[in-house]
């Protein structure tokens, strides 16, 4: 897990620590916003990874981890975990657990939204302002971290936080914080962009017997 002395919020996994970095290589680091467009860019193709899914809040005792796969392919997103299948589209979500062969279709409002895969990795700029920008290194590898707030004030991430590598531009890890103090951390191993994903891996069915329950307004 990256570690900083301010601490994270919700937890995607990554190990080692950060080392700060020299005032000469501080000084090329990217604006925020220039930093905000290049990773927006990077993500308008493919992209598929593993994740570590960590959830932690002070009301609570313990914390909750999922680990899994995604696919993105613009809006479009299939996320597969040791429970659940989730596809999506835009608005439009649909989520099939094995353990009670039964499908949830249901849509997302604006909230909702924040923590969809595709706002998570290509929506930036129509929902947060990039504020801070800086270069740590971990393990060696050159990473940017760079700071969000959302346009809104009452939306439902209050903040968010990147790790950039600096050589590929790709998010290795993410950390949101929400309106009730619950902290989200994803980290992303084995990243791959651009390559040929079929689209028929982001359309839903239906397995054979499985309970429909329609939840969209």
């Amino acid at each position: 897990m990256i570690r900083s002395s301010s601490g994270l919020r919700i937890a995607l996994i990554l190990l080692g620590y950060i080392v700060p970095a020299s005032a000469g290589a501080l000084a090329q680091v990217p604006s925020p916003v220039a930093l905000l467009e290049e990773v927006v860019a990077r993500y308008q193709n493919t992209m598929e990874a593993t994740f570590v899914h960590h959830l932690t809040s002070e009301a609570w005792d313990g914390s909750q981890t999922l680990m899994g796969t995604v696919q993105l392919w613009g809006d479009r997103y299939r996320i597969e975990t040791l429970h659940e299948v989730i596809t999506g589209q835009g608005e439009e979500v649909w989520i099939y657990r094995a353990a009670d062969n039964q499908v949830l279709m249901t849509t997302i409002d604006r909230d909702g939204l924040a923590y969809s895969p595709g706002a998570l990795f290509r929506s930036y700029g129509e929902l947060y302002h990039p504020h801070a920008s800086s270069r740590e290194i971990l393990d060696g590898v050159s990473y940017f971290r760079l700071e969000l707030n959302p346009l809104e004030e009452d939306f439902a991430i209050s903040s968010l936080t990147l790790w950039i590598r600096e050589h590929d531009r790709m998010i290795k890890q993410i950390v949101a914080l929400d309106q009730s103090s619950v902290r989200t951390e994803i980290e992303l191993e084995n990243i791959r962009v651009g390559l040929p994903i079929p689209p028929e891996t982001f359309e839903f069915r239906a397995p054979e017997g499985a309970e429909v329950i329609d939840l969209r307004s």
